[in-house]
């Protein structure tokens, strides 16, 4: 399964993870773009869904250790949101790859589905952060998305709600801005770095 040019997308998709998603921390944006490489390596995977999870996860995995020991210590808690993250990767977005490498672009099935999976995953993701969120951090995480947290207390919402409407408010917005990174990404990956990924193939 974990041949030298899937150690290599691991790899790299671990490092994109890193470095785009603590630029976005400091910057404190309500947004995340730290699961790009994640669902990269998905998508690159695919159509191995058990080598596509796999990867995935240990991308992520390193992904959230990496900045939890060196800038966002509160990341590694997320480790069940990165695993459902990877799930949806692979298990539905990955799906799409046909239509992401479509030769002439198709924007309308393109930026449909990102939209739609991205939404998907986004909700996902909201629904599996939302306690760890609440009942570890009490609501604040450092991130830019405590200020939408914030602002739903502010209306009166209880600790909770006020996490989950602020997760189901930023997270598809968040998500789908990561699919359509990741989808352009895979796009532009040689063909031939792509078939250096899938098992080989019998001789006939």
């Amino acid at each position: 399964m974990f041949t030298t040019p899937r150690l290599v997308a691991i790899a790299l998709c671990a490092a994109l993870n890193f470095a785009v998603g603590n630029v976005v921390y400091l910057v404190k944006l309500p947004i995340y773009l730290d699961s790009i490489g994640t669902i990269l390596c998905a998508l690159l995977l695919f159509p191995d869904r058990m080598a596509a999870i796999c990867c995935a996860f240990i991308a992520g995995f390193i992904g959230v250790i990496l900045s939890g020991l060196v800038i966002n210590p509160f990341l590694p808690w997320f480790t069940f949101s990165v695993l459902a993250i990877v799930l949806v990767s692979a298990l539905l977005t990955a799906n799409a790859t046909d239509t992401f490498r479509a030769q002439p672009l198709q924007p309308l099935p393109f930026f449909g589905k990102v939209v739609i999976y991205g939404i998907i995953t986004g909700i996902v993701s909201a629904i599996i952060s939302a306690p760890v969120v609440v009942y570890l951090f009490g609501g604040v995480t450092g991130s830019g998305s405590a200020f939408v947290v914030a602002f739903f207390l502010k209306t009166g919402e209880r600790l909770l709600e006020a996490t989950l409407y602020a997760g189901l408010t930023t997270e598809p917005v968040d998500k789908t801005l990561q699919v359509l990174v990741a989808a352009l990404l895979y796009r532009a990956t040689p063909r031939e770095f792509i078939a250096m990924l899938r098992p080989a193939q019998p001789a006939t």
